[in-house]
């Protein structure tokens, strides 16, 4: 069986990070002359490897991140999809305070299958020493726990033992469900002649085939699939987990004045979501702080840079119920962005400051189309604590929308949801069987609100033929004006 995975680097400057991607694959990942020139990543870099066990084999994608300080932005939108990271960590440098930020980052996307690389083993004295110093820096972390493999890109050594200790940690991870919702973040762009627009991106939550239909959001520009290329093999269809590049001919590329495809849309089918302005979140900050950087509280009001798969775009925070976050606290908060992103409740995002020098915090989505009006209010975090408990848990999202909205569709009772649809069908079943939810034909009704309405309608009708009684039935408009009935609901 085969499994197509991405697996990423990160790290501080000059610790080996592309030297061990080349060791390991046999391909530079870095490719722009101006990184030849200087020996520094600027750029995300790919290659490919290819692992097996006993009973998997697992074809994996690796993006090799910048780890200049310069370059954060950069390595954001390469981490923002992986199954696993390769931590580097040179053994004659140590922790360094891009190991840090970078840390920061993979913990704030959720990132937990990581493997430490303690590369340039060949020039340290002694690499036990080393290994035992940075479990000392490491300790209270989440990667606390985390394999330690010495190696040298130069000599060889550990390389074998790191493929082993990568192929026994993919064997472990949960493969992701199809949900029928493809989102391929684009993080490069190019046109060679006779060709018309490629784009490339990690293809994560469904299959796209040849001669697909999809939309560049949050653009709404239509696009369809021509060819499709995974590491330089061309293939009918892309799997989830894949690197992928797409051969998108009427696809413009984004210039002045004609907005087209560029590093940060995302490319899906039509009817997964829609793009939104605002987010409400669950905000998280390290109580570590990055060397270098000032430690400081992030304020209410205050203008950071949005990072979410290859997209960044820049926002102010509402705090919920305070005016400032410190290192090592957590709250709710609304993020209203200057430009409109593609997200789906339970995405994972990245705040850095407004002048774009220092991350900030990470965030959970758990709102993707909320109100910007009554955030701050008592219900409102009601609402959001729910999800925040358990934000992988469709029920609680089909609670809490009924719960806010009384009456849903069934086909859009969450908006932007990562569910699949049977999921979403089930569940709704079990809510209805066990009493929580009352269908009526496409219709969901939060089954406690419902009674409460139809006992205020039976006591506004009584009133009302104690009023006059002399007539028949009271209007239906005055009905549903009095008791204020939903208009979905207004003729059941």
């Amino acid at each position: 069986m085969i499994h197509h995975l991405i697996l990423g680097t990160a790290g501080h400057i000059d610790h080996g990070k592309s030297s061990l991607v080349q060791c390991l694959t046999g391909s530079d990942p870095d490719r722009l002359p101006e990184e030849k020139a200087r020996g520094v990543t600027i750029e995300l870099g790919f290659a490919h490897l290819s692992l097996s066990d006993e009973s998997q084999s697992y074809e994996i994608g690796i993006v090799d991140v910048p780890g200049h300080a310069d370059f954060v932005n950069n390595m954001v939108a390469g981490v923002g999809a992986l199954d696993i990271a390769l931590f580097i960590i040179a053994a004659d440098d140590g922790w360094m305070p891009q190991s840090e930020e970078h840390l920061h980052i993979l913990n704030y996307l959720g990132i937990s299958n990581i493997i430490i690389a303690l590369t340039k083993s060949d020039l340290c004295e002694d690499v036990p020493f080393s290994v035992e110093m940075l479990r000392d820096e490491l300790q209270d972390t989440s990667l606390a726990e985390a394999p330690i493999i010495p190696v040298s890109s130069v000599t060889g050594d550990g390389i074998d033992q790191l493929k082993q200790s990568i192929t026994q940690l993919l064997s472990s991870h949960k493969q992701p469900q199809d949900n029928l919702k493809p989102r391929l973040a684009i993080d490069r762009i190019f046109s060679p002649k006779g060709t018309g627009t490629v784009v490339t991106g990690t293809l994560t939550g469904s299959s796209v085939h040849i001669g697909d239909s999809l939309i560049a959001q949050p653009l709404a520009i239509p696009a369809k699939i021509r060819y499709i290329q995974n590491h330089n093999q061309s293939l009918e269809q892309a799997l989830p987990g894949m690197r992928t590049a797409l051969n998108l001919p009427d696809l413009p590329i984004d210039t002045p004045g004609k907005p087209g495809a560029k590093r940060g849309l995302t490319l899906t089918k039509d009817g997964c979501g829609s793009p939104s302005n605002t987010l409400d979140i669950h905000l998280q900050r390290l109580a570590r702080h990055i060397p270098g950087i000032k430690p400081r509280a992030l304020k209410h009001m205050e203008t950071v840079v949005i990072h979410h798969g290859s997209a960044r775009c820049r926002a102010r925070v509402i705090l919920h119920d305070r005016n400032q976050l410190s290192p090592g606290e957590d709250c709710l908060a609304q993020l209203r962005m200057e430009n409109e992103l593609f997200i789906f409740t339970g995405d994972r995002i990245v705040l850095r400051d407004g002048s774009q020098q220092s991350t900030l915090a990470g965030g959970i989505v758990l709102d993707a189309q909320p109100t910007r009006q009554g955030f701050r209010s008592e219900s409102r975090a009601a609402f959001l604590n729910d999800r925040a408990a358990q934000p992988d848990n469709p029920a609680i999202y089909i609670r809490t929308s009924l719960l806010r909205d009384k009456v849903s569709n069934a086909d859009c009772v969450i908006a932007n949801h990562p569910f699949h649809p049977n999921i979403i069908q089930q569940t709704c079943d079990q809510l209805v069987a066990e009493g929580s939810v009352t269908r009526h034909k496409d219709l969901l009704i939060h089954s406690k609100w419902w009674k409460t309405h139809q006992d205020d309608a039976e006591r506004t009708i009584r009133d009302w033929h104690k009023q006059h009684p002399d007539l028949p039935c009271m209007p239906k408009d005055d009905l549903h004006k009095a008791v204020n009935t939903p208009a979905n609901i207004a003729d059941l």
